[in-house]
């Protein structure tokens, strides 16, 4: 019966708090510490492969973290999360080197300019405006 069912599909909160501290860590470890440490080594050992491996790495993570997280609230179910960390930043994979090549590259190419012409009209106006609150000093 759904009944059933529904009491089937609930877990005990204890599970649920273990469950949640599990996926934390692991992202936790995966997502950051690992990644880190491994970017360390690769600066430390001047390995430029590895280097370009982390930095893309980085790039990806915080464009996830900064855009498709926050304003499309694109999040995953944490299984699915775990498994996406471990795409992205294990070497034998290079999800991150995937997506870097697929979609970043592509898109700078295409808007860079536009987004260069933002950024010095952006400075203008800010010089403008400094410049005018300091001109009454």
């Amino acid at each position: 019966t759904a009944a059933t069912a529904m009491n089937i599909a609930v877990l005990p909160p204890q599970l649920v708090i273990i469950a949640s501290t599990l996926h934390k860590l692991s992202i936790l470890l995966f997502g950051v510490f690992i990644p880190a440490l491994s970017s360390v080594k690769a600066v430390v050992r001047k390995d430029s492969e590895a280097y370009h491996q982390w930095s893309t790495y980085w790039l990806i993570w915080h464009l996830y973290l900064t855009i498709l997280s926050p304003f499309l609230h694109l999040t995953l179910h944490p299984v699915f999360q775990i498994i996406a960390i471990l795409w992205l930043s294990l070497p034998q994979y290079q999800g991150a080197s995937v997506l870097y090549e697929r979609i970043v590259v592509p898109w700078v190419d295409r808007y860079e300019s536009k987004v260069d012409e933002a950024v010095d009209e952006a400075h203008r106006g800010v010089r403008r405006w400094v410049f005018s609150r300091l001109g009454g000093v």
